[in-house]
């Protein structure tokens, strides 16, 4: 069976560790092969991939779910990586969630998309030592998802009634142990008056998916906590926001942990100057940046059944 899964940018501007949104700028593809054997056997392959089971975020979650549900198999699991690890954009999610979405169809297990989830994201264990379900759940379930309840490992999609698509930019820059890293630079303690700054900023975001409302949009796209204390990582964020601002972008987050910063367009935006400006931003800082754009998409499915 071949699977695939696209990729993703979570948190959204206010939305850390809530929201995600798939996307299909890149995809991952996943080849699993089963055959009967009296207990569970996983072969990992693929290039430039961790090949031990417990280091690889699609074959720990794998073996997650069958050692969960007893099934007995010898499987060979090929990973072909087609989302830039490292880049805030789920590339680990998005092989994590194929893998168990292509396994549950494979073995007949019979679960649904938001089951699959807490099983996708003990894959993220293997990739940055915590499980977390928000790129997972997008690259499983597709659209924007909230995550609702992190412990029962509830997930919900957002509805989005506004045309738009995304800009992002992406600096090509490997950062060391970067999730580790961008998740110990959120303060532990913050002020209430940017609680409630941040909770405004997040009741925006998700009205205005569902109202359709592009200045509730953009409201919502902004972050004085998290986004903030992560700026050392990409200083060029505060920048490229206030060009796309200018030339009329709904608005613009960064992607995940970063780097990469997502911007969001639509008509009524000039794209080819945000797509110039930002990449003249990114110079002026010393980055060599590339854009890829991209519309929100769906989420896993099998490409092939043999």
């Amino acid at each position: 069976m071949i699977v695939k899964a696209f990729s993703s940018s979570a948190n959204l501007g206010a939305g850390y560790d809530i929201l995600a949104l798939a996307h299909n700028a890149f995809e991952d593809t996943i080849e699993i092969e089963a055959k009967n054997s009296s207990e569970l056997d996983i072969k990992v392959e693929g290039e430039g991939v961790p090949l031990a089971v417990e280091k690889n975020s699609a074959s720990y979650a794998l073996y997650e779910l069958l050692r969960e549900y007893n099934v007995r198999a010898k499987v060979r699991l090929k990973v072909i990586k087609g989302i830039p690890a490292g880049l805030g954009l789920g590339s680990s999610g998005a092989s994590a969630a194929a893998a168990v979405y292509g396994a549950n169809e494979l073995f007949k297990l019979g679960l649904s998309r938001q089951e699959l989830v807490k099983f996708a994201m003990k894959g993220e264990i293997a990739s940055s030592g915590s499980p977390h379900p928000d790129n997972v759940a997008a690259s499983l379930i597709g659209g924007v998802i909230s995550v609702v309840n992190p412990n029962s490992i509830k997930v919900e999609q957002v509805p989005i009634n506004l045309d738009f698509e995304l800009i992002l930019i992406i600096p090509l820059v490997k950062i060391e142990a970067k999730t580790k890293k961008a998740r110990e630079m959120v303060p532990k303690q913050i002020e209430i008056s940017k609680y409630v700054a941040n909770a405004r900023y997040l009741s925006s975001l998700i009205l205005g998916f569902i109202k359709g409302d592009r200045e509730l949009i953009r409201l919502g796209l902004n972050d004085d906590i998290v986004e903030k204390s992560r700026e050392p990582l990409f200083p060029y964020y505060p920048k490229i926001k206030e060009v796309s601002l200018l030339n009329n972008a709904i608005g613009a987050c960064v992607s995940g942990a970063g780097p990469t910063i997502a911007i969001f367009v639509d008509s009524m935006s000039d794209k080819n100057k945000i797509i110039d400006e930002s990449l003249k931003v990114c110079k002026a800082y010393g980055y060599e940046c590339i854009y890829k754009l991209a519309k929100v998409s769906g989420g896993a499915w099998i490409e092939r059944r043999d």
